[in-house]
């Protein structure tokens, strides 16, 4: 635009010069052209910018993740002259959505009384709430003189549910269905052992059954309980976002809500007492006991979005300091420090079962991951029994393998 100006301004001065040396109809006639082509730019640039009609829309507004979207603009020239040229810019995020673009799409005509209609098809590659749609019309009139930035535009808004992976854990699975089980006597709160083993009748819960015995006679075996069978796992999500980039940090928070919701889905499939703890503005708690819980668990994590507030250590102590019940226990982190290893320590000597997980930090095309303590914590963890899992995702599946 000032490069415009800046022939502008010379045209202008030759013509002047022109207009005194040989003055004349031509010169005239050319010095008025070249002094009121600005004027009658701005006037046709301010035409278009009060007459033009911009709608938009988008063809769903919940989707699961690796659905596709379709984006639908429609510029409209309601008059009887040509309008100036449009150039768009887009809120969609190339990383976040596959073949979106940023860039300002070519220069648009729209003719008299006529609508230019453009589609964009998106894929959505990460879980969560995102704007999408136009952020701005660029106006330009046809010399350049001026630009308008129109940028009264509502953005849709569509919700991206993360994709439902399946677990695939023997060691989790081992730790759910034998070390979480505790018996609580009728007459006291006590914990006790089971009585005696049976056969396996159909409709027993998966918790209910003896591994080891299954795995030595071949045939499947269940417990037999005196009292009452109490099963329960506490799932932590640390909601704290790291210091990465805003897109960066939206593909870790996909990592982790997604190895979330497989762990979730895994536990109440069988059965297992779920509760789910994380910091949104305050400790929030969801619990399910069964697979019909699960589509709450999975739209309040579509949803959830993390924040730069560390409140991980202080979640841990209103839940499990207060409450005294004995469970198992799984922080989903990627923050570890010696005073939250020190009180997880503390804990296991409480008749918790603890587990830690993590990202798998190799898998994620991101930089900047912090790392999972020093080697002291690691240490501590280690001589603990404290196993940290780190998570591997593909394509249908969620893994978890032992640091």
């Amino acid at each position: 635009m000032r490069r415009t100006w800046t022939i502008y301004s010379v045209l202008l001065v030759s013509s002047m010069i022109f207009n005194r040396l040989l003055p004349g109809y031509t010169s005239s006639i050319s010095f008025y052209i070249i002094l009121f082509t600005p004027v009658i730019s701005f006037a046709h640039i301010s035409l278009t910018y009060y007459v033009f009609k911009l709608t938009h829309s988008v063809d769903k507004r919940f989707v699961s993740k690796g659905d596709e979207i379709v984006y639908v603009i429609k510029l409209i020239n309601p008059t009887s002259f040509l309008l100036a040229p449009f150039s768009l810019r887009y809120v969609s995020s190339e990383r976040l959505f596959k073949d979106a673009k940023n860039d300002i799409h070519h220069p648009i005509i729209v003719s008299e009384q006529k609508t230019v209609v453009i589609r964009k098809k998106l894929t959505c590659t990460y879980r969560g709430n995102y704007s999408i749609g136009v952020d701005r019309l660029i106006i330009c009139d046809y010399f350049k003189f001026f630009r308008f930035n129109y940028t009264a535009i509502e953005q849709h808004k569509i919700l991206v549910y993360p994709k439902l992976r399946e677990l695939k854990s023997s060691l989790l699975r081992n730790i759910s269905n034998e070390s979480n089980e505790s018996v609580i006597s009728n007459t006291t709160q006590n914990q006790s052992v089971f009585t005696d083993v049976r056969d396996y009748q159909p409709g027993d819960p998966l918790n209910k059954i003896h591994w080891k015995l299954t795995a030595k006679t071949g045939d499947f075996i269940s417990k037999d309980y005196s009292g009452q069978v109490t099963n329960k796992t506490k799932i932590f999500l640390d909601t704290y976002s790291l210091n990465l980039d805003s897109e960066s940090s939206i593909v870790y928070e996909d990592y982790m809500v997604e190895g979330c919701v497989s762990l979730v889905h895994f536990f109440l499939e069988n059965r297992i007492h779920t509760q789910l703890y994380y910091e949104k503005f305050g400790m929030h708690k969801s619990d399910g006991r069964s697979s019909k819980d699960f589509p709450r668990f999975y739209d309040e994590l579509a949803k959830l979005s993390f924040y730069k507030e560390q409140g991980f250590s202080k979640l841990i102590d209103e839940v499990l300091l207060l409450d005294r019940d004995p469970c198992h226990v799984i922080l989903m982190t990627q923050h570890i420090t010696l005073p939250l290893v020190e009180k997880l320590v503390g804990l296991k000597y409480q008749n918790y079962e603890i587990s830690i997980v993590v990202c798998d930090r190799k898998t994620m095309d991101i930089e900047g991951i912090e790392s999972l303590g020093d080697s002291q914590c690691q240490f501590i963890l280690t001589t603990s029994k404290i196993p940290i899992y780190y998570m591997q995702h593909d394509e249908s599946s969620t893994r978890l393998g032992v640091i």
